[in-house]
């Protein structure tokens, strides 16, 4: 039977006679000719049998050839002509040293460039007896929206804040994946042998979300009440600076006016032209100072603003208080008591402890399989690097000494003994953070405590010093009339008013150090903010 496939060349059905010349050149002797003639025959038969494609293949070749041969020259008529084209057309000369200017001009600075910054040192314009320069305050920026109280403010920012929206998330997905551990019975078990152990870690990693999120609490709540006070602190002190900066400017003008009217240098009492100067001067500095407690409300309303995760045009506020609160310590409290609170109630040893455990049983879960060469971890199923360690800060003015993170590859690779003496070597380690976290905590224990305790006998201090300045400024106003050298009683307020900024930031530094101490012990001192 015929098998072989038939070729692509074009065949002929007219078979040649035996006896025929052409016969001979076909196959050369007689029976050859006739043996050939015969299997022509059978080939012949199976082409007019043969599938429909390859007739068609054969009648396709002439066509494509065609095709080929009209694209080409096609092709080549195209390309004659536009050859023609171009002999045809008169050439440009070339004009030599020719310089080609771009059509697009060059970018030019705006009008008003060099109008923005010609004055940028004022010219000190003289008021209408000539002395003294004119001082121009800034447009005053209104505050509108209802007025929010602290613990308004940490209830709004408890509610909107995405970092604290992130860590319910990690928690949620937390307890999902220990729901899905708890759904594999026995069966499950027989098939992982370390299925007991992971649940018990998925347990470590429950009470680790729970740790994170009451950390991410405990800050949010201490940032809204530092950025709470300090917008009233600056409040306070730009109404101090401006009061102060009035009086001064009323006092400086009725000095020039006696310079003036007066001229008999002995009945002046020592004033001079430059002692007024000097008074120009310090006015500068008042509305420099004023300046800066405006600028730093607006920096810390939009601080406080990004705490609470809201927009000044869709969430406008204002804050409730307008004066800092004093607060009285009715239940003293040690540094040891301090301390003591910080480690019993701190979130991040709970977390560094879980950590502790996760890893003690993860010895445990290398050890439940036997015969596997490549055994994963917990790290496989958890990002244990995701914790925010902080660094260590040596420098010639502070000292801060950093934490150690945890380490652990998302697999083990060996034998039994080789893993359980390789997770044995990391679970060390984490012994090691713990120790490390502990430490840390007992610092910053020990050292908030301390931060307070000068807060406070600063606060102190400041208090007896505002007493005494207040005592001279009186005095000087009392004998206002009787003192002709003006600078005197400039010196009084300047006294007086330096005395009570900074008091005023003795307050905001002790209502600072009572909210570190909230975080520091997590809560163990909890200090009665008026409206929270």
């Amino acid at each position: 039977m015929f098998r072989h496939s038939l070729p692509d060349w074009p065949l002929q059905t007219e078979l040649p006679e035996p006896h025929s010349p052409d016969c001979t050149a076909f196959g050369g002797s007689l029976v050859q000719c006739e043996l050939s003639q015969g299997r022509w025959k059978t080939i012949v038969a199976r082409i007019s049998h043969a599938p429909r494609h390859y007739r068609e293949r054969n009648r396709l070749m002439p066509r494509l050839a065609t095709r080929l041969t009209f694209a080409v020259v096609l092709g080549g008529l195209i390309l004659s002509l536009r050859s023609a084209e171009a002999a045809g057309e008169p050439q440009i000369p070339m004009l030599p040293g020719t310089v080609v200017h771009p059509t697009i001009p060059a970018p030019q600075p705006p009008a008003n460039h060099h109008v923005r910054f010609h004055n940028l040192i004022p010219t000190g314009e003289k008021d209408k007896n000539g002395n003294g320069a004119k001082v121009d305050m800034p447009p005053v920026v209104e505050e509108t929206g209802p007025f929010l109280s602290l613990g308004e403010c940490v209830a709004v920012a408890l509610d909107r804040q995405p970092s604290l929206k992130a860590v319910k998330a990690s928690m949620a997905a937390t307890e999902a994946g220990y729901s899905a551990l708890l759904k594999f019975g026995t069966p499950a078990t027989l098939l992982s042998p370390d299925l007991d152990i992971r649940k018990q870690q998925a347990q470590r990693g429950l009470a680790a979300s729970a740790a994170e999120l009451q950390k991410a609490r405990n800050e949010i709540v201490q940032d809204v009440t530092r950025l709470y006070y300090s917008a009233v602190y600056a409040k306070q002190a730009e109404a101090v600076a401006s009061d102060l900066g009035g009086q001064l400017e009323e006092l400086t003008k009725l000095a020039w006016e006696i310079l003036k009217n007066e001229p008999d240098p002995k009945k002046l009492e020592g004033l001079t032209r430059g002692k007024i100067l000097l008074m120009e001067i310090g006015i500068r500095e008042v509305r420099e100072k004023q300046a800066q407690a405006r600028i730093g409300r607006q920096q810390a309303l939009a601080a406080l603003r990004q705490v609470m995760a809201v927009d000044e045009q869709s969430f406008p506020f204002r804050v409730k208080d307008t004066e800092l609160p004093l607060m009285a310590q009715k239940v003293p409290f040690t540094k040891e008591l301090v301390v003591e609170q910080a480690l019993c109630r701190r979130p991040e040893l709970a977390l560094a402890s879980a950590g502790v455990d996760a890893f003690r049983l993860e010895v445990y879960a290398q050890g439940k399989i036997p015969f596997k060469r490549k055994v994963p971890t917990f790290g496989s199923g958890a990002d244990i690097h995701s914790k925010e360690i902080p660094q260590a800060i040596r420098t010639s003015k502070e000292y801060r000494p950093g934490g150690v993170n945890l380490e652990l590859p998302p697999q083990l690779v060996g034998s039994k003994f080789d893993r359980v003496c390789r997770a044995m070597a990391f679970s060390q380690r984490a012994d090691a953070v713990y120790e490390s976290a502990r430490s840390l905590v007992v610092l910053e224990a020990e050292n908030g405590y301390l931060e307070f305790e000068f807060a406070t006998e600063k606060l102190k201090y400041a208090k007896e010093k505002l007493d005494l300045a207040l005592d001279i400024q009186k005095s000087a106003r009392e004998n206002q009339q009787n003192i002709k050298d003006k600078s005197v009683i400039v010196q009084a307020e300047v006294i007086a008013t330096k005395s009570q900024a900074d008091y005023l930031e003795a307050v905001l530094q002790h209502l600072v150090a009572l909210s570190a101490l909230e975080r520091i012990t997590a809560g163990g001192i909890q200090p009665a903010f008026p409206g929270r």
